[in-house]
C-alpha cells in the first residue's frame, strides 16, 4: 500500500493506518458529522483524525517545534520572478514560493500554516487600510485598493504563496483561499481568531486529502460516498479545533500572527492525536 515517496509520508506505516481508518469510516449515513446517524459514527471520525494527526506530526519538517519568535517573513513569502514583482506591485510575473518543491523536500505542516496566515494577515490589512502591514508582505495598499475584490484576492495569494508546484502547495492554496475570501468578500468578516482556527482545520484536511486521494479507493466506494466521507471529515476537524484558545490578535505584527498560526496548528495536532476521553 503506498505511492511514490515524492509526496513525503506516502506509504509509511502512519499513512497506511490513516488510510485504514478512512476506509473503515462508513460511506453511508445521514446528517452532518456532529450528528452522524451511525452506530459509533463519531468514534470512526475520531479514529480518522487521530491517524491523520499522527502521520502529519511525523512528516513535519520542523518535528512539531515552532522556532522561537516564529518563522522570519522572508522564509514565508514568495520571491518574485521576472519583471512584474510581487502581487499588488503592478506586475504579472510568476512567483517562486518558499514551500515544498520536488520529491526530496520535506512536508511543511507548521510552516505551511504560517504561510497561509501571512496571506490572511494581508487580507485583514487591506480590509483595515493598514498599509504598513501590507508593505511587510511586499504589497502596495494603493495599488491593491484600486483593484476589484477578486483581483485583490488573487494578488495577495500569489504574492504570499506563489505558484503551486507541488500537491502540498496546491493544498495550502485551497485551504487559504476560502478564508481570504471570507475576509474580503463578507459584509461582516470573521474575527482573525476564528479565521486562524478555520485555516488550521482546512489545512489539516487538505493536506490529509493529498495522501488519502493518492491511494486507490475501495472497490465498493462510490464517488458519492467518497464525497460524503470527505465532508464528514472536514466538518469533524472544524468541530475539534473550534475551541482552541487563540491570543488577542489586534496588536500583533504580521510575524506574530503567522507564529500564532503555527502554534495553533501544533496544538490542534496534539489534541487530535490524543483523541477524546
Amino acid at each position: 500500500m503506498g505511492t511514490s515517496g515524492s509526496y513525503g509520508g506516502s506509504g509509511s506505516a502512519e499513512w497506511s493506518a490513516a488510510h485504514d481508518a478512512f476506509d473503515a469510516l462508513p460511506g453511508v449515513g445521514t446528517g452532518p458529522a456532529d450528528t452522524l446517524d451511525l452506530p459509533d459514527g463519531q468514534q470512526f471520525l475520531d479514529d480518522v483524525v487521530q491517524a491523520l494527526a499522527t502521520a502529519l506530526s511525523k512528516d513535519d519538517a520542523d518535528h512539531g517545534t515552532v522556532p522561537a519568535g516564529g518563522y522570519p517573513l522572508s522564509a514565508l513569502i514568495a520571491t518574485a520572478r521576472g519583471s512584474g514583482g510581487g502581487g499588488g506591485g503592478g506586475g504579472a510575473g510568476g512567483a517562486a514560493g518558499p514551500g515544498r518543491i520536488g520529491g526530496g523536500s520535506q512536508r511543511q505542516v507548521l510552516k505551511g500554516s504560517s504561510r497561509g496566515a501571512a496571506a490572511l494577515a494581508g487580507a485583514y490589512a487591506l480590509r483595515n487600510g493598514d498599509a504598513a502591514q501590507l508593505r511587510e508582505l511586499g504589497l502596495d495598499f494603493r495599488v491593491l485598493s484600486s483593484l476589484p475584490r477578486r483581483t485583490q484576492i488573487s494578488r495577495i495569494l500569489q504574492a504570499v504563496l506563489g505558484d503551486a508546484g507541488h500537491p502540498d502547495e496546491a493544498a495550502l492554496r485551497r485551504a487559504t483561499v476560502k478564508h481570504v475570501k471570507d475576509v474580503l468578500l463578507a459584509v461582516e468578516p470573521p474575527t482573525p481568531e476564528d479565521s486562524l482556527r478555520g485555516l488550521v482545520a482546512e489545512w489539516i484536511y487538505e493536506l490529509g486529502l493529498v495522501e488519502l486521494q493518492s491511494q486507490k479507493a475501495s472497490d465498493n466506494l462510490t464517488p458519492e460516498e467518497a464525497v460524503r466521507k470527505q465532508g464528514w471529515l472536514r466538518s469533524w476537524l472544524q468541530r475539534r479545533v473550534r475551541h482552541i484558545s487563540v491570543p488577542d490578535t489586534r496588536r500583533m505584527t504580521v510575524k506574530e500572527f503567522t507564529a500564532t498560526a503555527a502554534r495553533v496548528t501544533r496544538e490542534a495536532l496534539r489534541i487530535l492525536r490524543a483523541g477524546r476521553s
